[in-house]
């Protein structure tokens, strides 16, 4: 079957847009990390649910160093409240820093447990990356918001290393953002495991179909 007159020229018009597109897009995007910080170990696992559905979940290492805080402060408090379960204690007697300790301890474990097992989903059967407990097939068809992000609008993936230095420790930590049409971003993940994120970068730029866009390091 002859294909029309012209077909290869469109067709190669056509590509020719798209990387033009592409580069303007690049051109604009930041360079800088997205989300400064990041935590020293590898903090979410990528997993394939199934042909469509790419999923991060939580490490080992991230479940278990959010269960030490939320343990270590529950027990504290448990310990600083035991004596209101005697009959003739005093309120004033009462260890009110273990309180405070206890509750900031557990209360940083909850927020951690509730950050790392939260769900970012890559769906393609529904065209949608949405990072929400509660998933709402309805909202997730509306326009582009902070829990749900079309598929189509991700244009590629980008790397960015940062060096993050304080006064007790220093350590790298690396970024994976989706760069989106506009020339905004979405993180992703965030943390101190090249070899995961690069592996990472590569299975999702596979899976979008989309290039990896990698922005160097950034030493503060």
């Amino acid at each position: 079957m002859d294909l029309p007159k012209g077909f290869h020229d469109e067709v190669n018009e056509a590509k020719e847009n798209t990387h033009s597109a592409k580069d303007t897009i690049k051109s604009k995007v930041s360079t800088s990390p997205l989300k400064p910080g990041g935590a020293s170990f590898k903090t979410n696992v990528l997993t394939q649910a199934n042909s469509s559905k790419l999923i991060y979940k939580p490490s080992i290492g991230a479940a278990i160093f959010s269960f030490i805080f939320f343990a270590v402060g529950f027990g504290v408090l448990f310990f600083a409240l035991f004596p209101l379960f005697k009959t003739n204690i005093e309120i004033v007697s009462i260890n009110w820093f273990l309180i405070l300790f206890g509750l900031l301890f557990s209360s940083a474990g909850g927020f951690m447990f509730y950050k790392f097992y939260k769900p970012r989903v890559f769906d393609k059967q529904q065209g949608i990356y949405y990072t929400t407990y509660k998933f709402n097939l309805h909202q997730s068809r509306k326009q582009q918001s902070d829990d749900y992000l079309p598929l189509k609008s991700i244009v590629a993936i980008q790397i960015i290393g940062e060096h993050i230095q304080s006064d007790d420790s220093s350590y790298k930590s690396f970024e994976l953002n989706l760069v989106l049409d506009d020339a905004s971003r979405k993180n992703v993940v965030d943390h101190g495991n090249l070899k995961t994120i690069i592996r990472d970068a590569e299975v999702l730029s596979t899976f979008l179909n989309v290039p990896i866009w990698h922005a160097g390091s950034i030493n503060d």
